[in-house]
């Protein structure tokens, strides 16, 4: 079953829960709670979101978000992973061979101390992908994809793009994938693995390098 196009009353509820939690935690929390408080503010948009599909939907098949959905999904998701792996990592060969460290391209500043790195990991990589493709595919991708899916992708990438902090091409590959792969497949549960998978592997490279 394809997901249904998003209302316009869930979607401006939504987009108000997400931007007035998110000014709340940039005013009052982010220099005081650090990764304990970014995970706690995902995790409250997540809840607000879904709240908000349910009182209106009485069910959450209108962001392709169900329990018949989840082991297809993760399925297609872990499928997804790895092809676009293969795919990076050829593109990463070819870089070496001509002269350019791939890995340097793709760091991520990780924090020095041990409990830190292991909130970073669980919140950067687990808690946020689950928490940004409810709102980003699930409520925005729904609602314009009814402009179409080419509108609705790069729309969604864009406003994806611009709301992580120093937009770059990571950001911009990232929200384009996460969006085909919800259009082709009808199933949240498969952008938010290749988020997380996506995030876990760029965590653990600039681990090791």
């Amino acid at each position: 079953m394809a997901a249904r196009n998003i209302e316009l009353k869930i979607f401006l509820l939504s987009s108000l829960w997400v931007m007035a939690a998110e000014t709340v935690w940039i005013l009052f929390m982010a220099e005081k709670t650090g990764w304990i408080g970014l995970g706690i503010l995902r995790l409250s948009q997540l809840i607000l979101i879904l709240g908000t599909v349910y009182i209106f939907d009485r069910n959450f098949e209108s962001i392709a978000l169900s329990s018949p959905r989840i082991i297809p999904g993760l399925k297609k998701g872990f499928l997804w992973s790895f092809i676009f792996g293969m795919i990076a990592g050829l593109l990463f060969f070819i870089l070496f061979m001509i002269g350019i460290k791939p890995f340097t391209l793709l760091h991520v500043r990780l924090p020095q101390d041990t409990i830190q790195k292991i909130l970073f990991f669980l919140v950067g990589g687990l808690i946020a992908p689950v928490a940004e493709e409810a709102f980003f595919r699930g409520i925005l991708y729904g609602f314009f994809r009814k402009w179409g899916s080419i509108f609705a992708i790069s729309i969604t990438t864009l406003i994806f793009a611009l709301a992580h902090p120093g937009v770059s091409y990571v950001q911009i590959t990232g929200g384009i994938i996460f969006a085909i792969s919800y259009e082709k497949e009808k199933n949240l549960l498969v952008p938010i693995t290749i988020h997380a998978l996506g995030n876990l592997s760029l965590f653990s490279l600039s681990l090791l390098t």
